[in-house]
């Protein structure tokens, strides 16, 4: 116990150049909560909800994930009772800053498009700019770089619009970051230079903003090679922030200094500023950080000959690799390098050897996984989309009645394609099995590759067609591309859970049909209806039948969101899949409007009905539909 209190009172003692001390937080969160408290008694409901807010985002930045996420909970709760869409919005968008903050994007990314979705409809324009900025920062930290400078140019429009000066200091500063790690390092110096002289023109008293553009100019210069400005940026920002009492940043601009010295091979000059910024992470408990500027410090220690220290810093940072939060495989793989490289400097040959083939497989590895995001092929795909993108428009400028066409050949050509692409795949898969039995591990694996490459393409289809439209401001259009795109990512679902499992034949019903099911909700955005699921867990189903049943699922979630409950009614749509002896049973059903009472299925000229039906006849199942009390629909299909 005394060994406890020794180490929290030096943690609180080396926090102490910080704005407030921890005893000083606890102090002000019990003040909030009292206020919390003398509010409620007067109903001031819109003070309560800032105090929420304002405790979900100190808890936040205290890493406290459950408090954070209770108080913007109840900040939530209470602006839906209270019909308060101002400030549900902001409840929306600070819920999405939490869980990116805790590295959960695609809940961030749902909730920041709740909050987009509320402030389009009333017209909350700042509140709109910062959740579209915020997810540009999500989209970033996915990697998702292009669509990240999508999103922060269409947020910075609306703050020049506006004249929302703090938003566009944010998005500027964004986009400097977003080029950079393009290597754009002119483009981003441009926007961070800007960026500053608008901070210096304005009263805008941001916290830490001035921190950022001076973090974010010292790293492009650092990256670009001009390290006189890179020294002298980096330093502004050090002491901006260590004045700020972010200790974390502020051991992030050490780490940029040090690195910039070892790049220049002033190994002696970089080494204070990687163990003070080592000190700040054990102070901090940031096992990450530490195990970075170790690594940071064993490549000094190599340079300078020091090998026997490098080693013990290195193995014992390996002491702990089952915790990837602590050691991400992209760190753990310089851990390997390094080792290689002083056992090489030892001449023990084997030993060096084989540290270097750990390091290889692992940075093939990482190198396969992301590909995609290499600045080669993010080039060469800008190119490919660009030169689409000029054709496209050349085919705009034609008559309306041949752009419609055009539209409509398009999203035809899209699905026939994607559903081609699937079946000719699966065919030479089942041809493989079939005669090659003996070989069933080899073929396994060929199978995996092939599912690999098809979700690959489809997913360069569907950000293409999330390009197509970007460029037309016609919502028909794009819905009936959204559409599109449900279908794809139907298939793509498809190669992408085959491509994980084990069994590369067979498909996991309850998964699959879940994640199309929230393909589909999040096309929408409508909260008011809810999708149910009444499937078994362990049901499975053969990758040939897995194509169609998907599609017809994602025609009839979609007719249903489309058509059957008016806005603002609440509605329940309903999937369920039973196994017999020999056949499943696809029932789906809403309790919507139903369908007309002259309903004739024979005259329909509907195309997600004809879609069904067609599909229906692949898997030799039977097709009834029912629209007297809402929608039912109910397919039987053979297993085999």
């Amino acid at each position: 116990m005394n060994k406890f209190l020794f180490i929290l009172f030096l943690f609180i003692v080396l926090n102490s150049y910080s704005q407030q001390s921890k005893t000083n937080k606890l102090d002000d969160t019990l003040s909030l909560r009292i206020e919390t408290e003398k509010f409620k008694k007067n109903e001031d409901w819109i003070a309560v909800s800032k105090i929420y807010q304002e405790l979900a985002e100190k808890y936040k930045r205290e890493r406290n994930f459950e408090e954070a996420k209770k108080n913007i909970e109840n900040s939530i709760e209470l602006n839906k009772r209270e019909a308060n869409n101002e400030l549900l919005a902001k409840d929306y968008r600070l819920y999405g800053n939490i869980f990116n903050h805790f590295q959960k994007y695609e809940s961030a990314i749902e909730y920041y498009q709740k909050s987009i979705s509320l402030c389009e409809k009333n017209d909350f324009v700042e509140q709109l700019g910062f959740s579209i900025e915020n997810l540009a920062s999500t989209l970033f930290n996915q990697g998702k770089v292009e669509k990240a400078i999508t999103k922060s140019l269409e947020a910075l429009d609306i703050s020049q619009e506006f004249n929302l000066i703090e938003l566009e200091l944010i998005v500027l500063r964004s986009l400097g970051n977003h080029y950079m790690s393009l290597k754009q390092y002119s483009k981003a110096e441009s926007r961070l230079l800007e960026a500053l002289k608008l901070l210096e023109q304005s009263d805008v008293k941001e916290d830490e903003i001035d921190c950022e553009i001076y973090r974010y100019l010292g790293l492009n210069y650092s990256r670009s090679q001009n390290f006189d400005k890179a020294f002298e940026f980096n330093q502004k920002a050090y002491e901006c922030y260590e004045s700020s009492g972010n200790v974390m940043i502020a051991s992030d601009i050490l780490n940029t200094i040090g690195a910039t010295h070892l790049r220049l091979e002033n190994y002696n000059e970089s080494l204070p500023y990687f163990k003070k910024g080592l000190k700040i992470s054990q102070d901090i408990k940031s096992k990450i950080g530490e195990n970075f500027f170790n690594i940071n410090i064993s490549s000094v220690y190599i340079n300078l000959g020091r090998e026997k220290e490098a080693e013990n810093i290195l193995l014992n940072i390996l002491t702990d690799t089952i915790n990837p939060k602590h050691l991400p495989k992209r760190v753990e793989k310089v851990v390997y390098q390094n080792l290689s490289e002083l056992y090489k400097n030892e001449k023990d040959y084997k030993t060096s050897l084989f540290y270097f083939e750990k390091f290889k497989k692992l940075e093939d590895s990482l190198s396969s996984e992301s590909k995609i995001k290499t600045v080669t092929e993010i080039e060469t795909k800008y190119q490919t989309e660009k030169k689409e993108k000029e054709n496209l428009q050349l085919k705009a400028d034609n008559v309306q009645q041949e752009l419609q066409l055009e539209k409509e050949s398009k999203r035809k050509w899209y699905f026939g394609v994607g559903l081609l692409a699937s079946l000719i795949t699966l065919s030479v898969f089942i041809f493989y099995y079939k005669r090659n039995k003996e070989q069933k591990t080899v073929i396994e694996n060929l199978q995996k590759d092939l599912h690999h490459r098809v979700k690959n393409n489809l997913a360069i289809i569907d950000a293409l067609i999330d390009d197509i439209k970007d460029e037309f401001d016609n919502e028909k259009f794009k819905t009936k591309l959204t559409e599109l795109q449900n279908r794809i990512d139907s298939i793509n679902e498809v190669h992408s859970q085959l491509y994980k499992n084990t069994d590369v034949t067979n498909l996991q019903l309850k998964k699959y049909v879940g994640k199309l099911a929230k393909n589909v909700q999040q096309s929408f955005s409508k909260d008011n209806i809810v999708i149910k699921q009444h499937i078994d867990g362990s049901l499975q189903l053969k990758a040939d039948k897995s194509f169609p049943v998907g599609l017809i699922i994602n025609e009839f979630l979609t007719n249903s969101f489309k058509y059957a409950f008016d806005d603002n009614t609440k509605g329940v749509v309903s999937i369920s899949i039973k196994e017999k002896a020999k056949t499943f049973i696809l029932s789906l059903s809403d309790n919507g409007k139903g369908l007309p009472n002259n309903f004739d299925i024979s005259k329909l000229d509907s195309f997600g009905i004809e879609v069904m039906k067609l599909l229906s006849k692949q898997l030799k199942g039977t097709f009834v539909l029912d629209g007297s009390k809402g929608v039912n629909l109910n397919i039987e299909f053979p297993k085999i």
